[in-house]
């Protein structure tokens, strides 16, 4: 046999050859940009250890407590800051366990009926769909101010509360159809106070409307939290007739999220 016959196979071994040595430059490249990266020579397991720190890392929330506090207080002066912190973190996690168990009376008797109606949809829409929504292990990292919004007969104090949780949707067969249960959900959710009137204490209907009037002049009292008369200045002593009451929560969605 000559020379010539030996040809296609020394090219199918050159390409051979060619390629091996392409995908040694390529692996090698991959783990030098791996170790660079994560400090492993692993792409993959690299990528799962950054997505796993990423989601254990606590999101910051809009701490603007120092600011708002003092015009609470001076509008509130009977406002204990400390309670009704404490208060929205019991709410947010009896809000996480009546939607995992699609039960709303475990919801906080702190929660108003536009909150409680607000999770009986969500209740009800999952029911539709067929699916759980499952929240895990939630960790409430941090509670603060963010807002406080002063609207004529309606004042809030929006809560800012950032959270670590398991949060996920499963079909009947326990299958996970959105979400994660390998990495946690980092998160910040909106926890909204407002100050409302308590129609039941009048012996009146909720939908009713409830004029306070100065007790002096007869003028009306147009704002909650007023504490004097704007016509007269005969001081203003409530009567208890309002309430503080959680009527939102909502989270901060960024990207497409079930709930």
């Amino acid at each position: 046999m000559d020379f010539a016959s030996f040809i296609p196979l020394i090219t199918v071994l050159v390409i051979i050859g060619a390629v091996g040595a392409g995908a040694l430059i390529v692996r090698s490249k991959v783990r030098s940009i791996s170790r660079e990266m994560f400090g492993t020579d692993s792409f993959i397991k690299g990528y799962k250890e950054q997505k796993k720190m990423v989601s254990e890392s606590p999101l910051s929330v809009r701490s603007m407590t120092s600011i708002y506090l003092p015009q609470i207080h001076a509008d509130f002066p009977e406002f204990d800051y400390e309670l009704y912190k404490s208060k929205a973190d019991a709410v947010l996690r009896s809000y996480f366990t009546a939607i995992s168990s699609k039960d709303v009376l475990a919801l906080a008797e702190e929660c108003s009926d536009t909150l409680k109606n607000s999770v009986i949809g969500i209740i009800e829409d999952l029911e539709r769909r067929n699916v759980t929504q499952v929240f895990a292990e939630n960790v409430i990292h941090n509670i603060q101010i963010a807002r406080y919004i002063k609207n004529g007969a309606t004042v809030t104090i929006l809560f800012n509360a950032a959270v670590g949780q398991y949060s996920y949707l499963e079909d009947p067969d326990g299958k996970v159809v959105f979400g994660s249960k390998e990495f946690k959900h980092q998160t910040i959710y909106d926890i909204a106070l407002v100050y409302i009137q308590d129609a039941h204490k009048m012996g009146v209907g909720v939908d009713d409307g409830i004029g306070l009037n100065c007790p002096n002049c007869g003028a009306p009292i147009k704002n909650l939290g007023q504490k004097f008369c704007e016509h007269c200045g005969s001081g203003v002593i409530e009567a208890n007739i309002r309430v503080w009451s959680f009527d939102e929560i909502k989270e901060q969605i960024v990207g497409k999220k079930a709930y």
